[in-house]
């Protein structure tokens, strides 16, 4: 069971969600969602009694496959956003995987389905796209730190 609380129009979220850097950190994988012109790190919800590291690894197999990334910390976001009706607020524990494989599709579709797009995006070019949580934009450019963001669209 996923970890969320709900109390009429609140909702809190405990999530995990990871920067995939392919093997020489020039690309990063993104995702949007149809008919949306944001972009979002995959992920999702932390289960309960699952430890973060589990969640990010669980999450990252099942929208893409991936088995054998290698993982470290990178940020942890405090996310505050209105949408469908709740005021959303969420925990968001960031990781960074490193992709050893060959990139052989710059787009593609999500194992989960045909309405998620993946792409794997410039580091160079990182500043053209919409990217929630906007502050993450800092920490792919330098991955070397540990981040703390607070993001608040309600306002």
């Amino acid at each position: 069971m996923d970890i969320k609380y709900i109390n009429n129009d609140f909702q809190f979220l405990y999530r995990v969600s990871c920067v995939i850097f392919n093997k020489d950190k020039t690309k990063v994988l993104l995702f949007n969602c149809e008919g949306r012109n944001i972009y979002l790190l995959p992920g999702g919800k932390i289960v309960q009694k699952e430890e973060s590291l589990q969640a990010i690894k669980r999450e990252i197999e099942e929208e893409l496959g991936y088995k054998d990334l290698k993982y470290s910390f990178l940020a942890i976001s405090e996310e505050f956003i209105e949408d469908k009706g709740y005021y959303n607020q969420q925990i968001n524990l960031i990781y960074q995987g490193i992709y050893e494989g060959n990139i052989e599709k710059p787009k593609f579709k999500g194992i989960e389905g045909d309405w998620i797009n993946f792409e794997w995006v410039d580091i160079n070019k990182i500043n053209n796209y919409k990217i929630f949580p906007k502050e993450i934009k800092t920490a792919i450019i330098n991955p070397n730190k540990i981040y703390h963001f607070v993001e608040n669209l309600t306002k």
